[in-house]
């Protein structure tokens, strides 16, 4: 029996493999898996918002089980109007897990009915990044598998144009 709606942020800026990973997974767990691009103000973007939601769009198809959201707000905000109670992140290692966790006591200050729940990436992606593969891209790196392979034109386009 499948649990109810969870929900997902990130940048993925862009969509790899690893994050693949963990959506599929939550998929696996989740009746409802809300996939929030989100706008940090810590970050630079090289994808718009658009380009990132179409980007996942591209990866995942029509699947009624997924939805993708953006956020410009707080997370939390989002998921007390959308009556969603869990957060996931992926974790990779220690440093995403220290990370997090300060994150997850912050949101549940600001949402005291939500939990967080980290899933370890699966092994094969755990060394995989965003911002591992735009260094690769600026050298005219490969990144086949590091991103879904229906992504890997498109982001690569995305650099050239630079």
């Amino acid at each position: 029996m499948k649990n109810g709606k969870v929900i997902f942020p990130g940048t993925f800026d862009p969509f790899t493999l690893g994050h693949l990973d963990v959506l599929y997974r939550l998929a696996d767990i989740f009746e409802k898996v809300y996939i929030s691009v989100a706008v940090n103000l810590e970050k630079s973007p090289t994808f718009t918002t658009e380009e990132r939601i179409n980007m996942i769009k591209k990866v995942v198809g029509e699947n009624n089980t997924i939805e993708i959201v953006s956020i410009s707000g707080l997370v939390t905000e989002y998921m007390k109007q959308n009556d969603i109670r869990v957060l996931a992140r992926g974790i990779r290692d220690s440093e995403d897990l220290y990370y997090e966790l300060k994150m997850s006591r912050m949101n549940k200050l600001l949402y005291p009915e939500m939990d967080t729940i980290f899933l370890h990436t699966s092994e094969n992606y755990a060394y995989i990044s965003s911002s591992l593969i735009k260094e690769i891209l600026k050298f005219k790196g490969p990144i086949e598998g590091l991103v879904p392979e229906i992504l890997v034109e498109d982001i690569k386009a995305k650099f050239i144009k630079k």
